[in-house]
């Protein structure tokens, strides 16, 4: 579907109500949902409670209570983090651990004899999603779900991603290793439990803004920050953190906000799962959600052509270059492109394909298709823009 820079007037249209795998596109759905449902100056809040409050620089045990922040890191994963090309220039979200163990330091806390425990149960215990591929945890393509996750859920990203078992015990090990380094004393082994309701809060430390985060989800496609921010939607909508709650209250949402969801199928949040269905319709109608007060985040968090993101080292001698910004999607057989594009003439289009190519040869197709969008309102029969058909399976 390609439509006049203000939405208004359909320019051209191929089967645009056709569901199809629209891979991280999805996105687009989940960031909508967020910010309707949170707002985008929502901030996730990780917080250290105890027994009782400290007294004489001890307490007894210490509990790290995640609320799904996505974006909690040590200062080890944010310094790996900026050494990698794919951020380099990019305003890299993360929430720091260190603050939240100063904090602690900072409320006389000198002793915990009882260890750190770490508590994710704001979520359900569902680390990957049974219908994913396993080749996405082991590729790295993501990290173990839950509501306590930091750094990603890796414990190293080189020279490959090494995911942990336990994200809520690694946690509480991380944190155990930033207050040993701060002087406290910590007897016993990190644990996995459930802290007490009533328990003291002893520090915490706060996200950034939900628009923020928005914008990493969508400019670097990130997967865990769409799952857990499908979980988080579930328990706003209806105190429910899981997967399926979260993806039924994104529909319901995009339904209330106007986009058609006939056919629309999501399985989870961040668009990996194969059995994800949606349409172009739908995806530019989302995009046309932008223009709405409070969901205007939405635009300026797209990739730039040749600039950042997903985008960062594509189109870079390309007309389109700084003036192409979109939503990308990329799985085997599966490539979409979503956004705006500015040359000379504003442009909306959204564009799904699936077909017999490997993820590069789609990521080429949707180079080309965006091209020709730049040419309207000259352009090619749309038969040119199909993609091949899969090759025949043996057996």
């Amino acid at each position: 579907v390609v439509t006049t820079g203000d939405g208004d007037t359909v320019l051209a249209t191929r089967n645009a109500d056709a569901p199809l795998l629209p891979a991280s596109s999805q996105k687009l759905f989940t960031a909508v949902a967020a910010l309707t449902v949170l707002g985008q100056e929502h901030r996730f809040e990780t917080t250290a409670v105890a027994p009782a409050a400290p007294s004489d620089g001890a307490v007894e045990q210490l509990w790290l209570v995640g609320s799904g922040d996505p974006v909690l890191a040590t200062p080890e994963f944010a310094a790996e983090l900026a050494t990698e090309p794919f951020y380099e220039g990019t305003d890299v979200v993360l929430t720091p651990m260190a603050d939240l163990a100063d904090a602690i330091v900072a409320a006389g806390v000198r002793r915990i004899p009882g260890g750190i425990h770490g508590d994710d149960t704001r979520y359900e215990m569902v680390r990957y999603l049974p219908t994913w591929r396993d080749t996405y945890r082991t590729d790295g393509q993501i990290g173990p779900l839950g509501a306590l996750t930091v750094n990603d859920g890796f414990s190293a990203l080189n020279p490959e991603p090494v995911p942990v078992e336990d994200p809520a015990l690694f946690a509480a090990l991380e944190l155990t290793r930033l207050l040993v380094a701060r002087g406290v004393e910590i007897g016993g082994s990190p644990g996995h439990s459930e802290a007490p309701s009533d328990a003291a809060v002893v520090g915490s430390v706060q996200s950034r803004p939900l628009g923020d985060i928005v914008g990493g989800l969508l400019r670097s496609s990130d997967n865990l920050t769409g799952e857990l921010l499908t979980r988080e939607i579930g328990v706003r909508a209806s105190n429910d953190g899981t997967t399926t709650a979260g993806t039924q209250a994104i529909v319901a949402t995009l339904e209330q906000l106007g986009v058609p969801t006939e056919g629309l199928t999501l399985i989870d949040g961040s668009g990996l799962d194969r059995g994800d269905q949606a349409t172009c319709t739908q995806l530019i109608a989302t995009l046309d959600l932008g223009e709405l007060p409070g969901l205007q985040i939405l635009w300026d968090s797209l990739a730039v052509a040749g600039e950042t993101g997903t985008l960062r080292d594509r189109f870079a001698g390309s007309p389109l270059r700084g003036r192409l910004r979109a939503k990308t999607g990329a799985l085997m057989g599966v490539t979409a492109l979503t956004g705006l594009l500015d040359v000379g003439r504003p442009l909306r289009f959204a564009f799904l394909a699936s077909g017999g190519f490997t993820e590069g040869e789609g990521i080429a197709l949707r180079e080309r298709v965006a091209a020709i969008i730049a040419e309207f309102p000259s352009a090619p029969p749309g038969d040119a823009l199909v993609p091949p058909p899969a090759p025949p399976t043996s057996g």
